[in-house]
């Protein structure tokens, strides 16, 4: 949990971190929730570019968008699922007080960031639906009233990439009108190389946001956001991990190189594949100081109109092999999502409560969002490469052929068989349209000077309509059973859904800079339609609700010197919403009951050793399905309908992680205006299965990864440059496993480079 520390303050005291996470600005100390604070200073001086490497140094939290349209995030073994496409998120995203209804827009909150925080837990009360597991609450740099300007340049080797980034800040009409514009930019290859088609996969990314601050009077201000992103990433990360010597053998007929090492920089598959997202937003926020009235203090309407979209181009070699079998063709909107929102927020204080206690302060508002999500998928196959996945030892038309044929020299020439209509179309999409209100609100009440309760209370009500289809556009229609392709079109789906999510916790302050809290929240996430199905087998499911208990303590110790955070928690889910590959087609399901129990600690600490500092944390995970007799089956030649999963563990979440990040700054040669500094990042975790269906074969072993940094900036200059080197210890690690199509016993993975990258940075700060 790093903080800011005042470097030349004696004794030496960690700055006090504010929060938002009740919706006002308090300490992080002071709120009743295990919550992680990660500043924008720990992010430039760790060199790090997004938010799967922030969330390696927070306990019990997990994040992952190797390709755009497949964002997966989980707190606490609960989260938004990979494949999920179109899919509501189980952890709430908020950026600069304005909820983004889709995970995808995470990595375009981290740069020119301020800090993020990362609320674990439900958080239906204040945050609303979705916010089943936690919320990532982001804050960018705002407008300031001093001219101010930073320009970074970065450089990446092995994996070569090219950063820039930069701000500039300040007054545009006296002090009323403040505006802040950031730029990002950066360009490289992403890890793989691919034999088949000859070519570097690349990744190219860009963002402006432009701010506006207008003090319109002495109590009306209002803020202008808008937000503009582009990424372009082309080929896959995804490789094969383990394949039959007869799949090999096929393969490397169609491409020599072909092999079955996801960490060898190489990939071979046919097929155009990309995965862009482009992003668009807008918000405008008017905070109105009212005149106090009813005895009421600080009183404060907020209102905030939002709008966002999103959309993701792709185009997919789903077959994952140098064979032409089975593509999906860019959609031609791009997969597109859009909201619109409007919430308004009063809050205000009192003296006391009925004439009772010592204080109290609350929030109330309403919140409303309509949404559109459009889903498109386009399957290309190649009827000569089914065949030659025949020979692989694949499922085709529910059959498996014992051997390949060739090996008898039998004359199968897959490379130029003509059969009738070899090419085969198939299309599905989905368009949903969703209705959210809400009523909400939260009083914090001092009952005396050391103990206080906060109740809160959301209602919300959601209600959707969308239509569904999957048809053969091209073809006889011969490979529909290998892929559970069947034709339908339901164009009267509909959806209504209320939920309650009440909140109670008090906290109890022991003694000065020590506070015990308890807490007892229960969360929601909706219910929504399949997207994109094959097939009509399951068009919709079911919302997602959960009731978490949490206990802890927040303290600061040694005269200030040490924060020392723990907590413990438990929670149960009723039909957690999972999505998982079955080998043919993606499937969407609830698993009746699931738990997730376990702790975290975090701590911050300022040895007497001068220019010293020390952050780390541990969490402990125990998070499994309770009840899940019909849970996803691992992919076999037998083809199983199903296993009971109950006791089995939650996916994507280890059960053991811990990080560690000792930095040491001095002045070189004695110069107090030359600051040089040493960093190292240790994180650890033991393991964690990567797919639902916790298939062996999809456990990744645990990793220590290691992680160093040099830095020398000048104090008054305003320059800085860096060194960093990542893995160090050269780990294998990956973000996901999945079967390989049509083959049981062979995978892919999306692995994490397993060498060391090297990382130079420079900046330049100039005012402030």
């Amino acid at each position: 949990m790093p903080f800011s520390a005042a470097s030349e303050a004696e004794p030496r005291v960690i700055e006090e971190v504010l929060v938002t996470a009740n919706k006002r600005v308090e300490s992080a100390q002071d709120v009743p929730l295990s919550i992680s604070v990660i500043g924008g200073d720990f992010v430039r001086e760790s060199g790090i570019s997004d938010v799967g490497e922030i969330t390696r140094y927070i306990p019990n939290v997990n994040f992952d968008a190797s390709l755009a349209l497949y964002t997966t995030v989980t707190i606490r073994g609960f989260g938004t699922p990979p494949l999920g496409i179109g899919f509501e998120p189980s952890i709430g995203l908020v950026i600069d007080d304005v909820p983004f209804g889709r995970s995808t827009f995470t990595q375009d909150a981290v740069f020119d960031l301020e800090r993020l925080e990362v609320l674990r837990g439900s958080q239906g009360t204040l945050f609303g639906k979705n916010t089943l597991g936690g919320v990532f609450n982001f804050h960018t740099a705002a407008p300031t009233v001093e001219p101010e300007a930073y320009v970074s340049y970065s450089r990446k080797e092995d994996i070569t990439n090219d950063a820039v980034e930069l701000a500039i800040s300040g007054p545009l009409l006296g002090d009323t009108v403040l505006g802040r514009l950031a730029y990002r930019y950066s360009n490289g290859d992403t890890l793989e190389y691919n034999s088949t088609r000859n070519e570097q996969q690349t990744q190219r990314d860009e963002g402006l946001r432009a701010k506006l601050h207008w003090d319109i009077s002495d109590t009306l201000a209002t803020k202008l956001n808008l937000l503009r992103a582009r990424s372009r990433t082309k080929g896959y990360t995804q490789s094969l991990y383990i394949a039959s010597e007869r799949s090999l053998r096929v393969f490397r007929e169609y491409d020599p190189e072909t092999e079955a090492d996801p960490y060898d920089q190489n990939t071979s598959t046919d097929g155009l594949t990309l995965s862009d997202r482009e992003t668009d937003a807008a918000s405008i926020q008017a905070i109105w100081q009212t005149p106090a009235f009813f005895g009421l203090d600080a009183t404060q309407l907020t209102t905030i109109l939002a709008w966002s979209q999103v959309k993701t181009p792709y185009a997919l070699d789903v077959d994952y092999s140098p064979v032409n079998l089975v593509v999906f063709n860019g959609p031609p909107r791009g997969n597109p999502y859009s909201q619109r929102s409007i919430e308004f927020r009063f809050d205000a204080s009192a003296p006391s409560m009925f004439g009772l206690g010592d204080g109290v302060d609350f929030v109330v508002g309403l919140f409303g969002q309509r949404s559109k999500v459009n889903v498109f998928q386009d399957i290309d196959v190649d009827l000569n490469g089914l065949v030659a996945f025949g020979r692989a030892g694949a499922i085709v038309q529910n059959q498996q052929a014992p051997f390949d044929p060739v090996l008898f020299g039998l004359p199968v020439d897959t490379t130029g068989l003509i059969i009738a209509g070899e090419r085969e179309r198939f299309i599905a999409g989905t368009s949903a349209q969703t209705t959210s209100y809400a009523l909400f609100s939260q009083l914090n009440w001092g009952l005396t000077e050391r103990l206080n309760l906060t109740l809160g209370l959301r209602y919300g009500e959601d209600e959707s309509t969308g239509a569904s289809f999957s048809a053969v556009a091209e073809g006889n229609s011969l490979s529909a059973g290998s892929l559970q392709q069947e034709s339908f079109s339901n164009a009267d789906l509909e959806r209504k859904e209320t939920n309650v999510s009440p909140k109670v916790a008090i906290n109890y302050e022991v003694v000065p800079d020590i506070n015990l809290y308890a807490n007892a929240v229960k969360g929601f996430k909706a219910g929504g339609f399949d997207f994109a199905p094959l097939n009509p087998n399951n068009l919709e499911y079911a919302a997602e609700s959960a009731v978490t208990y949490e206990v802890g303590f927040k303290s600061r110790l040694l005269q200030g010197s040490l924060v020392l955070n723990a907590a413990i928690f438990d929670s149960e889910v009723e039909d957690l919403q999972i999505r998982t590959f079955n080998g043919v087609t993606l499937v969407t399901d609830n698993a009746p009951e699931s738990v997730s129990r376990g702790a975290e600690l975090d701590f911050f600490w300022l040895p007497p050793l001068q220019g010293l500092s020390l952050s780390g944390s541990v969490g402990y995970l125990d998070a499994t399905y309770e009840h899940f007799p019909d849970g996803p089956p691992v992919f076999t030649s037998g083809q199983d309908d199903g296993q009971d999963l109950a006791g089995k563990p939650l996916p994507y979440a280890s059960q053991w992680n811990a990080t560690l990040s000792p930095r040491y700054e001095f002045g070189l040669f004695g110069i107090d205006e030359l600051r040089a500094s040493v960093r190292l990042n240790i994180s650890y975790d033991n393991g964690r299965y990567l797919d639902s269906d916790i298939d062996p074969n999809t456990w990744q072993p645990g990793v220590t990864r290691v992680d160093a940094g040099l830095g020398l900036r000048s104090e008054t200059q305003g320059w800085s440059v860096s060194l960093h080197a990542k893995n160090l210890t050269q780990e294998k690690d990956a973000l996901l496993i999945l079967d390989q199509p049509l083959l049981p016993g062979n995978y892919t993975m999306t692995p994490y480079p397993n060498h060391t990258t090297y990382l130079l940075s420079v900046r330049w700060d100039i005012g402030g």
